[in-house]
């Protein structure tokens, strides 16, 4: 349809054995044009060093300034967009909270799975000045990345271990402020977690809307609502993305990966990604080879993100 907008996905790898990628120095130095917004396969924090405007979420915008923290979770549309004739710096990491969750509860998944639903699924922008220690932490992760000393990767394993306590703090703190506007979130978030970590299992809605204890058609409507995609879609397209995740690290066939997945079909699987990602697996695989930093595309299934 004419005058539609299609955000665009940016697949980011994680480097082997970490959960966390920095993206620093002088190439986020710039006057930043949103354009399309665009979304993420793992959750983004920013921090704005000087410069101002406005940080676009889905619908809605906040302005930014020197100190800003920006906290997205994966697969939410967003972007940045500087003062007319404005330079600003940024910087951002990227943060596979899922696969560390995982690996420092192991032992006891219950509680990783708790701590994963107490962090917010949905985006905030907080200034450094009122989060001191939010700030502290997110530049001293940003540091570890820049200065590489040794023992660098356990020093980010420590810092994200806080991290992970102050996001679920502060996720706390804004549900009491905001009951009205998170509220509807709060519902659904059960199901967004459950789906990030069965993702591989036969999905059903009516479990998932068991899961938050409401009602199957009431869960529909208010999942479209939050999201703007039917929970199917979401489904889809987390399933899609850990395809991504998989093919970078592994040559598998095309069945077998349709099966590790979650899809009984390879046929399903084939076209469901092709929907999304715009190629076939071979092709998208092929290309994302020769492109180690991120592979965009554009997607057409989340047609509740377009203007």
């Amino acid at each position: 349809m004419a005058g539609k907008k299609i955000e665009e996905f940016r697949y980011y790898e994680m480097p082997v054995g970490r959960y966390d990628l920095a993206l620093l120095g002088d190439s986020w130095i710039t006057t930043y044009r949103t354009g399309e917004q665009h979304f993420h396969n793992f959750y983004e924090i920013g921090y704005c060093y000087y410069g101002g405007g406005v940080v676009f979420l889905g619908e809605n915008s906040q302005p930014y300034g020197a100190g800003t923290i920006s906290l997205i979770p994966s697969n939410f549309p967003h972007g940045v967009h500087s003062r007319e004739g404005g330079v600003c710096r940024w910087e951002f990491l990227y943060l596979d909270f899922v696969g560390f969750v995982e690996r420092c509860y192991q032992w006891d998944k219950y509680q990783g799975m708790k701590v994963l639903e107490q962090i917010a699924q949905f985006p905030l922008l907080v200034d450094s000045e009122n989060y001191p220690r939010l700030s502290n932490v997110v530049r001293a992760i940003l540091e570890e990345n820049r200065e590489q000393k040794v023992l660098n990767k356990e020093a980010v394993g420590g810092y994200m271990f806080v991290l992970l306590q102050e996001l679920v703090r502060l996720n706390e703190r804004m549900s009491r402020e905001h009951e009205k506007e998170s509220m509807h979130i709060e519902k659904i978030r059960p199901a967004l977690v459950y789906i990030e970590t069965h993702y591989y299992e036969d999905i059903k809605i009516k479990a998932l809307a068991e899961a938050c204890n409401i009602s199957e058609p009431y869960f529909r409507k208010l999942f479209r609502n939050c999201m703007k995609v039917s929970p199917l879609e979401y489904i889809n397209t987390v399933r899609i993305q850990k395809a991504c995740d998989f093919l970078h690290k592994k040559d598998y066939q095309v069945n077998e990966l349709a099966w590790q997945i979650g899809y009984a079909s390879v046929s399903t699987f084939e076209r469901n990604f092709k929907k999304i990602v715009g190629q076939t697996p071979k092709q998208w695989r092929l290309k994302s080879s020769t492109d180690r930093e991120f592979v965009t595309y554009q997607t057409k299934v989340l047609r509740g993100w377009q203007e």
